[in-house]
């Protein structure tokens, strides 16, 4: 019982002697790092990926504007003023407004794939933040079972705190790589949603822009194909 005594007593002031952070190992600065990446990340893409500020109210009423005058010039110079991917989109509708239909759309297409891909720069951060603190924490694992193993042939298992400390690091860095890979992954899979539910809501825009500048400009009764859908996007 005694002994028993004794060598609980050791491993409590093992563990008590440093701290969580200190007991993981060295992959524990690589793993504050990568939470530190993947939180700067997180806050990037909440503000950055909100409806108002990729689509302002500037560039919806230049998408919504009346242009059977055949003005388009202060549309383009909002979308000149303001920039970004719906700008971008909007201004590819309007340049490509005298091209065969299926050209313009191909010239289009090719802006929404350019947007989603502008967007997307935080969601892939956070990514990567997911999978790399997971090998972290695994690496971190190895390498304290690795210590562990080392230690006991060096000295033996007389001393139990050899033991503690090896699997406290193994542990100690699977959970802090899982910790900070849940919730990256988490925030990863809701952004690339809104950036995909942007890009959806951007092309509708951009059809709709498109349709009825070819139908103010087609002459009387020789109305443009349409493709089916008109209706203006939910607000």
């Amino acid at each position: 019982m005694a002994s028993g005594a004794n060598q609980a007593s050791t491993v409590i002031s093992v563990l008590a002697g440093a701290s969580l952070f200190e007991q993981g190992g060295p992959i524990m600065y690589a793993l504050l790092l990568a939470a530190v990446i993947g939180l700067t990340y997180a806050i990037y893409c909440l503000l950055t990926l909100r409806r108002g500020a990729v689509m302002n109210r500037q560039l919806v009423e230049a998408a919504e504007a009346d242009y059977a005058g055949g003005d388009f010039e202060p549309a383009l110079a909002v979308c000149r003023r303001e920039g970004g991917a719906f700008a971008e989109i909007l201004a590819a509708v309007i340049a490509t407004r005298e091209l065969p239909r299926e050209e313009a759309e191909s010239v289009v297409e090719g802006a929404g794939r350019r947007a989603m891909h502008d967007l997307s720069r935080g969601t892939l951060a956070l990514e990567v933040v997911s999978g790399a603190s997971t090998l972290l924490g695994l690496l971190g694992t190895v390498l304290g079972m690795f210590n562990m193993m080392m230690s006991i042939r060096d000295v033996g298992i007389k001393d139990i705190s050899v033991i503690t400390g090896g699997i406290g690091e193994a542990l100690i860095t699977t959970i802090a790589g899982l910790s900070i890979a849940i919730p990256a992954y988490v925030a990863f899979v809701y952004f690339s949603r809104r950036v995909e539910d942007l890009v959806l809501l951007m092309e509708e825009y951009a059809i709709h822009l498109m349709v009825r500048i070819r139908r103010e400009a087609a002459p009387p009764g020789n109305g443009p194909d349409t493709g089916g859908k008109t209706e203006a996007p939910a607000k």
